[in-house]
């Protein structure tokens, strides 16, 4: 998915970009200044402990521009799995993207919904993979995967739930329960004008009923 186009949301992901980019500068800067030869065990703490203050608010950066870009950790697992399906992915890549410590019960959460990801091994080194590339559309257009979705605001449900059932189309019913808003529709144009592929009856009308809308493309 591509920035918004508002000049406020470009200076977001800059001031935000500059901020991950420092943090992992002054992480570096620690490293280079620890002393090779003779370390303490004393003043390694003092290195690990600043070090781990930098990781922490790189960490925080990557939060803060994938809620904006992306929304919450959840949908951003789902996205990346989708975008790279029947490939081993690292806990390393996962905790990156979700950009939490906890990624790992959102990983629980997406299986529940009925995603197929299985864990390659054992031990905290373990790679993950989707197996299957999209939800039956039975279980995509249920009332419990309706109930799964979360999100801080109406559009970060709407774009959650539009992924979970990607490429079917949701009915109009749904993304009103899902948004728990009359006002969908313009969080939906909302998201196109963002840069996700959001299609209508009107872009693709022998696959969409007239009102259904469905996100067309995971990479866009």
């Amino acid at each position: 998915m591509e920035p918004s186009s508002s000049d406020s949301t470009r200076h977001l992901h800059g001031e935000q970009l500059e901020k991950l980019e420092q943090s992992l500068k002054n992480a570096l800067a620690i490293v280079q200044n620890t002393q090779r030869e003779n370390l303490r065990p004393i003043d390694w703490l003092d290195t690990a402990a600043k070090v781990g203050v930098c990781l922490a608010e790189s960490r925080d950066a990557l939060a803060e521009v994938r809620q904006d870009v992306i929304g919450g950790a959840r949908t951003a697992l789902l996205l990346y799995f989708r975008s790279h399906p029947d490939k081993k992915v690292s806990p390393q890549e996962l905790e990156g993207v979700a950009a939490i410590r906890a990624w790992a019960r959102r990983i629980r959460e997406l299986r529940a919904v009925g995603w197929d990801i299985d864990t390659l091994g054992s031990g905290a080194e373990a790679p993950y993979r989707l197996n299957a590339p999209q939800l039956e559309e039975s279980v995509a257009s249920s009332e419990a995967t309706i109930a799964s979705v979360g999100g801080t605001n109406a559009a970060e449900s709407l774009i959650e739930y539009l992924l979970h059932i990607s490429p079917w189309p949701a009915s109009p019913q749904q993304l009103e329960r899902v948004a728990k808003t009359p006002t969908w529709r313009q969080e939906i144009r909302g998201l196109i004008d963002q840069g996700w592929l959001i299609q209508s009856h009107d872009d693709s009308p022998e696959e969409i009923p007239p009102g259904h809308y469905r996100l067309a493309d995971l990479e866009a």
